[in-house]
């Protein structure tokens, strides 16, 4: 997302002042043995070493609790215990105020009332199972029923879990090694002295009748990039080798490998100019390399057919290079042109990964070109000179067999084309309006646990959360006022809150985070609300009595003036789903803030904004979804304009375009028949197909009109399909080759990411072997 967008700088200024999205450590069991028993102080140690934060005079556990001490990478932990010990140190340090301030039968008074009204008769202590049972039980409700207002600690009557908010400055690496120790000291089963229980050593965080699960989105995205970049790694290798084994069987040419070999030191060029600029390496420019690396492959197989041609009749290795690099060079240089202008329409999508993918395609493409024209002409010069030429493309003096020996099929295909070119262009154009009206229903999933590897641990750790407590995820809400003290604001916080659970589910005598679509999560209006009139000095009361800690996650003190600041957040619990729900959910509760100074709106001056990974991960799907035709519109008009600027002939800008245009239909045609959908990582594939269908198209009708001036129109069709058609199906066979390996992945996301390449793949080769020659033949008709 666009950083001058409203979501991703409140999101920002959320991080900043509040820390990175909640990492969860859910504690399994039964809530009343979780924390009624000795478990609670379990809890508080593993509390106290996951902070990072070391009592004075004290030394932390040997280990990963440590490693965290040292690294400091919490900005704020809330936990059962954490709060629990709070409540106490609270309570007791207001109990010494008042008796210093209070006599002493006005204080007994006082402390009888309490004890009536909670049902506390001893000193409040996180080891007295009466006061900690009045704090967290709904003592209206079934037993072991936890306040619906401590949700997100005591989330049901069978969990509880902490919340952790990392720092926002830490780079990538501080924050992988931050998650792998918070996992390490959670899984710490080592006896320890410091941790004796009943005079002998013992583990000092494992729970009796309990279990942990470490989760949340910083590590699900941690865990699923890791397991993408290296799955998408060890595939691209896979995929080098079948691409080669793919060239040296179709590409019946010496020097079989070297368009690969070409392609790679291209490849290699541009990340390497990736690295020097401050670049990294991300999924969308790992997206880049199997499409730089198909493309670059065609141009010097382009290049090396014209050689081997050049080399048939007769010429040696640099004339034959020189004779290749004049009659082959400005028609391949045109669709590289076209195919770059292409891929720059990508700069007027919403989303910077499309951007920036499309960016590293423009420059792959015209570093490409170069190496081919020059690295490959070099190679191909050293070569020795053959008395049998090309075994791939020789001169054929009937120029009846347009393929190479073995493969009839396009042959077939060309016969038709030549025959009944008007069948075939209403039979394509038939296809591919079918597969424009179908195309907007073709299934988009974007749930993160059926995209990622099911094996990995990250999505079965989210799961089990949100089977285990309802929620799996935060949606926040950033609040600007000029003065959160004031009672109006405060009201409207309650309010709104109150009308977001009520609107999804969380309502009733016996609401659950189970059943509901949000979950109640901390606000500042919880401390100030208790069913009475909010006022300014009962305001400032409460606020005098709670710690800083106590409002670090909702509402943070001012270091200097110990007075509230401006930023306040409301968060609330929310479930795995797909984006397209999720991005509805964010709209009801975006409709749920109102208008500034209306009725039901925040007062006047306040602020209200969404923030948080889900709201930008919904609406750059949005985004992603609502732009995807009108860029592959974008796309066939630059594309349009280039071929215009070069050829100075509409016609002949539009001709090559005709495939093209049809390739997008049949490819969505193919997609909704097969039933498979498209993710995120598809979105931008249209531009794709318009890419290749247009190299390919730009190259053949190119040397068609290079042979109809020394024929007529079949001659010139024919020779043109034995002279280049071979190299383009070879190019495009080694490509959907390539990307047919994803296919192979255990990963969803990139299984069906290599079915839809493919299928797309396939769609721009039979427009260029099938419709092409029929609309050339049409028009020279015409």
């Amino acid at each position: 997302m666009d950083s001058d967008t409203s979501t991703y700088q409140a999101t920002e200024h959320v991080r900043q002042v509040f820390g990175e999205e909640p990492v969860v450590v859910l504690a399994q069991g039964d809530l009343q043995r979780l924390i009624l028993t000795n478990n609670i102080f379990r809890l508080l140690r593993l509390e106290g070493c996951l902070s990072g934060k070391v009592p004075r005079g004290a030394r932390p556990l040997p280990g990963a609790c440590a490693e965290l001490a040292e690294l400091d990478p919490v900005a704020f932990l809330a936990g059962p215990a954490t709060f629990l010990n709070e409540a106490v140190v609270q309570i007791d340090t207001q109990l010494r105020r008042l008796a210093r301030h209070v006599p002493a039968a006005r204080l007994q008074e006082f402390l009888l009332s309490v004890a009536t009204r909670y049902g506390i008769t001893s000193a409040p202590s996180i080891d007295n199972e009466e006061f900690v049972a009045t704090v967290v039980f709904d003592l209206s409700r079934a037993r072991g029923t936890p306040k619906a207002r401590l949700a997100y600690l005591f989330p049901n009557s069978h969990s509880a879990q902490i919340v952790i908010r990392l720092k926002p400055d830490l780079s990538q690496s501080e924050r992988h090694r931050a998650l792998e120790l918070i996992e390490a000291a959670v899984a710490e089963t080592s006896p320890r002295h410091a941790c004796a229980e009943e005079g002998k050593a013992a583990p000092c965080f494992v729970l009796r009748g309990g279990s942990y699960v470490v989760s949340g989105a910083p590590v699900v995205v941690d865990g699923l990039g890791r397991a993408l970049k290296d799955a998408l790694l060890v595939l691209f290798a896979v995929a080098l080798v079948v691409m080669a084994l793919t060239l040296a069987l179709v590409f019946r040419s010496r020097l079989r490998l070297l368009p690969l070999g070409v392609a790679l030191a291209a490849a290699a060029v541009v990340f390497g100019l990736l690295g020097l600029v401050g670049g990294s390496l991300t999924m969308a420019s790992i997206a880049v390399l199997p499409i730089l690396i198909g493309l670059a492959v065609d141009y010097a197989i382009q290049f090396q057919a014209r050689f081997d041609e050049a080399a048939s009749a007769g010429l040696g290795g640099s004339e034959a290079a020189r004779s290749a690099a004049a009659s082959g060079g400005p028609t391949i240089a045109a669709a590289c042109l076209a195919t770059a202008a292409g891929f720059l329409a990508l700069q007027l999508s919403p989303t910077p990964m499309i951007r920036s993918f499309g960016w590293l395609l423009v420059v792959g493409v015209l570093i490409a070109f170069p190496l081919a024209l020059t690295v490959g002409s070099a190679a191909l010069s050293l070569r020795r000179k053959s008395n049998g030429g090309s075994r791939f493309l020789a001169r054929a003096p009937e120029r009846s067999a347009p393929f190479p020996r073995g493969i009839r099929a396009p042959e077939r295909l060309l016969s038709l084309s030549l025959s009944r070119p008007r069948l075939v262009l209403g039979v394509g154009l038939a296809l591919a309006v079918a597969g424009w009206g179908v195309g907007t229903q073709i299934e988009t999933v974007s749930d993160i646990r059926s995209l990622a590897p099911q094996n990995l641990s990250a999505v079965h750790n989210l799961t089990e959360l949100q089977d285990a407590t309802g929620v799996s995820g935060e949606l926040d809400v950033s609040v600007e006022a000029p003065d959160l003290a004031d009672p109006a604001t405060i009201e409207w916080m309650a309010a709104f809150k109150q009308r977001v659970l009520n609107a999804n589910g969380f309502r009733g005598e016996d609401p659950s985070c189970l059943n509901a679509e949000v979950c109640p999560g901390p606000a500042l209006s919880d401390f100030l609300t208790r069913g009475e009139p909010v006022t300014r000095q009962g305001i400032r009361a409460t606020l005098t009595a709670l710690s800083p800690y106590a409002l670090r996650q909702v509402a943070p003190v001012d270091p200097k003036t110990g007075q509230l600041g401006h930023s306040a957040l409301i968060s609330f619990g929310i479930r795995a789903q797909s984006l397209e729900d999720q991005q509805a959910l964010i709209d009801r509760v975006r409709s749920e803030i109102g208008q500034p100074g209306a009725p039901g709106g925040p007062p006047a001056g306040v602020e209200v904004r969404l923030a948080g990974l889900p709201v930008i991960a919904a609406e750059s799907a949005t985004d992603l979804s609502a732009s995807r035709y009108w860029l592959t519109l974008a796309s066939l008009i630059a594309v349009a304009l280039v071929l215009l600027a070069v050829y100075r002939s509409l016609v002949r800008a539009l001709v090559p375009l005709v495939p093209t245009v049809l390739a997008t239909g049949w490819a969505s045609l193919l997609l909704w028949v097969s039933g498979i959908p498209l993710n995120p990582m598809s979105a931008a594939l249209g531009a794709l197909t318009i890419a290749i269908a247009t190299e390919f198209g730009v190259i053949l009708a190119g040397r068609f009109h290079e042979e109809r001036g020394r024929g007529e129109v079949e001659e010139a069709l024919r020779g043109a399909y034995a002279r280049t058609g071979g190299a383009v199906l070879a190019s495009g066979v080694t490509a959907i080759a390539g990307f047919a390996v994803l296919i192979a992945s255990e990963i969803q996301m990139l299984r069906d990411f290599g079915f839809v390449t493919v299928i797309d793949l396939a769609a721009a080769l039979l427009g260029v072997l099938v419709v092409l020659p029929a609309v050339l033949v049409w028009v020279e008709e015409r």
